[in-house]
């Protein structure tokens, strides 16, 4: 597809989703329009309201929990919006760019409608496990990685200007970051290593500008 056609049909489908989560896909105030067909997903119980080229899906209460679109019509949907429970603003949107039937990008609202990170995948389709972290300037911030796919970020890089000025590791997979490296002009400058686990820096090694270790000492608060 064309990078003018997508932009098109990215556009038409975020103004179908606006317009659809305003008025409920038919309903007042994220509410169902009228008694709707109910289906059973694990333990939990949803009616559909189906349109053909939208299926939006209502919880117990009756509040809009999430909307599957096919834009293309394959009787795929690729673009799925998961709303809060208030059934109003939604906090996930999965989307299916190449439509090959797997998700393939993921937008992470906060409560207020503003897009916090974008996922992505690298290693297993379908699965997460690369995020931008945007910052206040809508641009990322931070790239964090989940690279033995256990859902955890096991490592970090911090952007500035859009380059790279940090990273950040768990090198030793248990969730938390032992490992802070600080970037000049892609060059390792100096390493902080947490040797104890206490989830603090105890130990600082210094690179010079060839990339070779130039000293090394304790870390002092």
């Amino acid at each position: 597809m064309r990078s003018g056609a997508r932009r098109v049909l990215l556009l038409v489908l975020s103004l179908t989703a606006a317009a659809c989560g305003q008025r409920a896909c038919g309903g007042l105030g994220g509410r169902p329009p009228a008694p709707l067909p109910e289906i059973q997903e694990g333990n939990q119980k949803f009616r559909v309201l189906d349109k053909g080229a939208y299926k939006a899906y209502y919880d117990s209460l009756g509040q809009l929990a999430r909307i599957l679109q096919d834009s293309n019509g394959d009787g795929r949907p690729d673009r799925i919006a998961h709303y809060y429970k208030n059934g109003k603003i939604v906090y996930l949107v999965e989307l299916d760019l190449d439509h090959d039937g797997w998700i393939d990008r993921w937008e992470h609202y906060d409560d207020a409608g503003k897009l916090l990170k974008v996922g992505r995948w690298r290693l297993a389709r379908g699965k997460a496990d690369a995020w931008n972290v945007l910052g206040a300037d809508g641009q990322a911030a931070r790239v964090e990685y989940d690279d033995d796919a256990d859902g955890r970020v096991d490592r970090a890089d911090v952007i500035r200007a859009g380059e790279v000025v940090g990273v950040e590791i768990d090198a030793d997979r248990d969730g938390r970051i032992d490992r802070w490296q600080a970037w000049e002009k892609g060059r390792l400058r100096r390493e902080d290593l947490d040797t104890d686990a206490d989830g603090k820096a105890d130990r600082r090694i210094s690179y010079d500008t060839r990339g070779r270790v130039s000293g090394a000492a304790p870390v002092t608060p």
